[in-house]
């Protein structure tokens, strides 16, 4: 089955796991029941009850499963304040060095 996990909301049934494969950036938000998740390469597992939330961090195969019964929202994780200028000024920076306002010839310098 594949999943939209930037925008749908999910009815776990218990044991009965579902696998994640590319949750990196997606917050899993728990709607109503307790839910459990584990992730590869985060350290213990989380459970979160309705209104909790978590941020999959990992790039690892996540599992989710409902305890009893359950139900989750996938929702797009917005970029942290830091992590979006970053990226505002890596464009600045590629702009700049590939359309230099001296009309003479662009000079490319390779980024880090």
């Amino acid at each position: 089955m594949d999943l939209d996990l930037f925008n749908s909301e999910l009815c776990l049934a218990a044991d009965a796991p579902i696998r994640l494969l590319s949750a990196r950036g997606v917050r899993i938000r728990c709607t109503s029941g307790v839910v459990w998740l584990t992730i590869a390469g985060e350290a213990g597992d989380i459970f979160l009850a309705a209104g909790d939330s978590y941020l999959v961090r990992s790039r690892g195969l996540a599992l989710l499963e409902a305890i009893g019964g359950g139900r989750v929202r996938f929702e797009k994780a917005s970029l942290p304040v830091s992590a979006f200028f970053i990226t505002l000024l890596k464009g600045c920076w590629r702009r700049i060095c590939y359309f230099p306002a001296t009309g003479g010839e662009a000079h490319v310098t390779p980024l880090a």
